[in-house]
């Protein structure tokens, strides 16, 4: 753990020294006691105030040597400590420890009071702020396991919502956690009053500003300004937002300093935390993927490793706080650069009529080298489409170029765009005109498996937005598990998968629920107003089957 004072001076004395000079040292600090050491500096006994005033009880003198009052070896720690060893030695007669090497040489003291928070981080009250989909399934999963937790959120609406039991958005498993630990364990607040928490969690939302070429800081400055008023000694802050390398220490800590009065890694502690779940099982995945963790110091680190081992066994401590943030963005830009890649396939497969998904599939069968992934109408969703803008702004710091990064998200920004000029064309072969056609689109959320109704950065928005370029009114929207309300939002028709295939021009299903396996694709399409383009841009159904079909145009991404 190595959360020791390492001020071997201030705590020790050379054996030839005399008692005044001990008693000198004893009343320096606030732990009343002293170590002697010899001249190679190895540990030889300790002295309290207590030793000295026996000895003076004795008739030893103030100018003898520091050897006439005690002689007693200290219990100490080797300097590789383990946090199970911490609870056996500390008790309410030793409060102090000295730490030597293995050579016995004094190195530094331990005290009660450095570790105490990781005895009790289970009496530690929490308070995570912003309730969207990383902060309001971080906080059931704690107070789960027992933490008294606050979930913090301006949103009054959305506070009122989860107070009721009222999911604000699908997540599998949650609403029993809803049910279960809201009111009991997790109370939720909408402003910060009158509370009193040690633990920090901040995963407020990080956008990119295209316009400004830059990350929008200013709902995680916004936070910490807020929070810095209600910290006190020994808090714990933790972020899980993500952030350009080297937000966490030279912005996020002067902050708090600055609003606070207090001390990073002395008064305060601060780690950053990253946030690694899929949308869709974020619950289960907090419990069983590896958690990176980065401290500002080496009492942060093991504030933060002590609260997220509460939950999930694996943890990975990364060198400083600098590794963690980059951890973060590495995880999605490398998927955003991999995803690119079959994308950019697509496009020269479609050009050869080649199928790009089936040829991906048999060039993975057996060959453990190759994971390349499927295909697809772009890649959205809240992490993947500004992750590498972030990442930019660091390269750019550092008068570097992220040239593979960026051209591998404008592949998948242009794949849209691709696909909406495509569907046009379909439709002008088979004498349509796409702006008097009735188009179907099902599939909203970014994703479909593991499902969500998270309408972020969703590329189907984009496909929308490219349609509207092309005046056309005729739209109509289904996805399984977006609700209608926000659906109605986009100013489009909502509708059963019946009702949308029904003399429907164009279907365009846009990602891949499992529930599209258990739909009748045939009696479906055979409903469409023929001839009629089914553009599968997942290719979740046999291309040939659907070719098959009288009147029906078959397309997908990377396929013709």
């Amino acid at each position: 753990m190595n959360v020791f004072n390492k001020n071997k001076k201030k705590f020790s004395l050379n054996i030839n020294s005399s008692i005044k000079d001990a008693i000198k040292l004893i009343n320096q600090t606030e732990e009343r006691i002293c170590f002697v050491v010899d001249n190679k500096n190895k540990l030889i006994s300790s002295i309290s105030d207590g030793d000295v005033r026996r000895g003076i009880l004795k008739g030893v003198k103030i100018d003898d040597r520091i050897t006439k009052i005690h002689n007693k070896k200290p219990i100490t720690f080797h300097e590789n400590y383990s946090y199970e060893s911490i609870i056996k030695k500390f008790n309410k007669r030793i409060s102090v420890i000295p730490i030597v090497d293995s050579k016995g040489l004094f190195l530094g003291i331990l005290r009660k009071h450095d570790v105490v928070p990781f005895l009790d981080i289970k009496s530690k009250k929490i308070l995570v702020v912003g309730m969207g989909y990383v902060g309001l399934t971080l906080a059931l999963v704690l107070a789960d396991v027992g933490f008294e937790v606050k979930g913090y959120d301006k949103n009054k609406k959305l506070i009122k919502n989860i107070k009721n039991k009222k999911a604000p958005f699908f997540e599998k498993g949650m609403q029993a956690y809803l049910d279960s630990q809201v009111g009991n364990n997790c109370n939720l607040i909408d402003r910060l009053e009158n509370f009193n928490s040690d633990v920090y969690i901040i995963t407020v939302g990080t956008p990119f500003d295209k316009k400004k070429n830059k990350p929008d800081l200013s709902n995680l400055k916004k936070s910490i300004i807020e929070i810095s008023k209600h910290l006190k000694k020994n808090d714990l802050i933790i972020l899980r937002s993500t952030v350009p390398v080297g937000c966490t220490r030279n912005i996020v800590a002067p902050l708090l300093e600055k609003n606070s009065g207090l001390k990073i890694g002395k008064e305060l502690f601060l780690a950053f935390c990253p946030e690694r779940t899929t949308e869709g099982q974020a619950i289960e995945e907090l419990k069983k993927l590896p958690q990176i963790i980065g401290g500002y110091c080496k009492k942060s680190l093991e504030l933060a490793r002590r609260l997220f081992n509460e939950y999930t066994y694996t943890l990975i401590d990364t060198e400083n706080l600098e590794s963690a943030e980059f951890s973060k963005l590495i995880d999605n830009t490398y998927r955003d650069t991999v995803f690119a890649y079959s994308n950019q396939m697509a496009l020269l497969a479609e050009k050869l009529k080649l199928n790009l998904p089936e040829i991906i599939d048999k060039v993975n069968i057996g060959y453990e080298r190759n994971m390349i992934p499927k295909p697809s109408p772009g890649v959205g969703g809240p992490c993947l489409s500004k992750d590498p803008y972030i990442l930019q702004s660091s390269f750019r710091q550092h008068n570097l170029e992220a040239n593979l990064t960026l051209a591998s998200r404008k592949t998948n920004e242009k794949m849209i765009g691709h696909m909406a000029e495509r569907s046009d064309k379909i439709l002008s072969k088979i004498g349509k005109k796409i702006q008097k056609s009735k188009i179907f689109i099902s599939g909203f959320a970014f994703k479909g498996n593991p499902e969500t109704s998270d309408m972020r950065n969703s590329t189907t928005l984009l496909f929308l937005e490219h349609l509207r370029r092309k005046n056309i009114k005729n739209i109509w929207a289904h996805d399984f598990k977006v609700n209608k309300e926000d659906l109605k939002k986009l100013k489009i028709k909502t509708c059963t998968i019946e009702q949308g295939f029904k003399e429907a021009d164009a279907v365009f299903i846009m990602n891949n629920h499992l529930s599209y396996n258990e739909m009748n694709i045939f009696r479906l399409i055979n409903s469409m107003k023929k001839p009629a383009l089914f553009f599968d841009s997942w290719q979740l159904f046999e291309p040939q089957e659907i070719k098959n079909i009288l009147g029906i145009t078959y397309a997908s991404v990377g396929t013709n």
